[in-house]
C-alpha cells in the first residue's frame, strides 16, 4: 500500500517549483538543489548514455553531477572527459560501490542527492518529480520509484514479482525484503549526515541496510512511476544467493540488535527475519554439499531466533523442498 500520501504523487510528478534558485556556497559558487551521483568502474559503454540521461533533466534550483570513478583501467576516463565542465570527476582507487558512493555523499554539494548507477539511464522529467515530492513532504528522508527492466539487446523484461513501491513509516515492510531500487533514489543530504552512508560490510545489500537504517527514524515518499530503465546484463551487479542470504541475514541480525531496546517489536521481526534468511543460506549450502557450513548456519538460525528451531530442522532434513 502507498498509504496516505499517495493521492498527492500524481499532482507532484508534475509540478516544478516556481522561483527556486541556486544559492551561493561558502567558495562564491553556486550551490546546486540537486547531486547527481554516480560511482563507475570500467564502464565507458554504458556510463555515457547515464550521464546524458542526467544531463537532460529539467532540475528547479540546478544540479550538478558527480562522477567518482572507481579505478578504472580501461577507457572511461577518457569518456568521461569528453563532458568537459558538465560534470565533476572524482578518481580513487578501486574500493568497490559502497566506498565510491560514500566519497560522492562527502562531496555532494546539493540538498539532495540522487543516485544513479553508470549502467542505467534516468527517464525525462525524474528529478524534478521527485524533488517536488520531498517539498511536498519535507518529514521524508528519501524518493523513491519503480523500474524498467530492459536487456541488453534492448528487449523489454517481463518482470512479474514486482516489489511495492511504498510510502511512510516502511520499517516493517523493509524488514521482510528490499523494495527500493537504489539507481530511482533522491535522498535529502541532512539525512545522510545524521545517518552516515553505505556499509561496506554488506555487499550486495549495503543499500537494504541503508535503507533499514534510514527507515527507523524517517518516513520516506514513493512515486509508482518508473522513472528509470534499468540495464540487465552479463556485467550487471547480481551475485551468488549464497552471498546475498548470507549478508541479508547479517544485516537484519544487525537491525535487530540496534531495535530491541526501543522497539522491541520491531526488532523481533528482524531477528526472525535474519533466520529465514539464515535458513536459506543453509538449504543453498547444503544443495552445494557443504554440509558443515549448512550445519552452521542452521544452527546461527536459532541462536538468532529460536522459534526458528522447527523451520531450521525442516530445512536440514529436507533442503531441496
Amino acid at each position: 500500500m502507498l498509504g496516505p500520501w499517495a493521492r498527492e504523487i500524481a499532482v507532484h510528478r508534475v509540478r516544478l517549483i516556481r522561483g527556486a534558485a541556486p544559492s551561493e556556497d561558502s567558495l562564491g559558487g553556486v550551490t546546486p538543489r540537486v547531486t547527481v551521483l554516480t560511482p563507475v568502474f570500467n564502464r565507458p559503454e554504458y556510463v555515457r548514455q547515464a550521464i546524458e540521461s542526467a544531463l537532460a533533466q529539467d532540475v528547479p534550483g540546478g544540479a550538478e553531477i558527480l562522477v567518482v570513478d572507481d579505478g578504472s583501467t580501461d577507457t572511461t576516463p577518457e569518456v568521461l572527459a569528453s563532458f568537459g565542465d558538465q560534470i565533476r570527476v572524482i578518481r580513487q582507487d578501486n574500493a568497490g560501490p559502497a566506498a565510491a558512493r560514500n566519497r560522492g555523499f562527502e562531496e555532494a554539494r546539493g540538498e539532495f542527492v540522487a543516485l544513479l548507477d553508470s549502467d542505467d539511464i534516468w527517464l525525462p522529467g525524474k528529478l524534478a518529480a521527485q524533488v517536488a515530492l520531498l517539498d511536498a513532504h519535507p518529514d521524508a528522508a528519501l524518493a523513491h520509484t519503480d523500474v524498467e527492466e530492459f536487456f541488453e539487446e534492448g528487449r523489454q523484461s517481463e518482470w512479474v514479482r514486482r516489489p511495492p513501491i511504498v510510502s511512510g513509516h516502511v520499517l516493517r515492510t523493509l524488514l521482510r525484503r528490499n523494495v527500493i531500487h537504489t539507481m530511482t533514489v533522491l535522498l535529502r543530504k541532512s539525512v545522510l549526515d545524521a545517518i552516515g552512508g553505505f556499509d561496506p560490510a554488506y555487499p550486495p545489500c549495503e543499500d537494504w541496510d541503508l535503507w533499514l537504517r534510514i527507515t527507523e527514524r524517517y518516513p520516506i515518499v514513493g512515486d509508482p512511476a518508473a522513472t528509470v530503465r534499468t540495464r540487465i546484463h552479463e556485467g550487471g551487479i547480481s551475485a551468488d544467493p549464497i552471498v546475498v542470504y548470507r549478508q541479508a541475514g547479517a544485516l537484519l541480525e544487525a537491525a535487530g540488535q540496534r531495535l530491541m531496546t526501543e522497539r522491541p517489536r520491531d526488532g523481533r521481526l528482524a531477528k526472525r527475519q535474519a533466520a529465514r534468511y539464515k535458513i536459506k543460506l543453509g538449504r543453498r549450502l547444503a544443495r552445494s554439499g557443504k554440509t558443515d557450513e549448512a550445519t552452521t548456519a542452521f544452527a546461527e538460525a536459532v541462536r538468532v531466533a529460536p522459534s526458528a528451531r522447527l523451520a531450521a530442522w525442516m530445512a536440514r532434513v529436507f533442503p531441496k523442498h
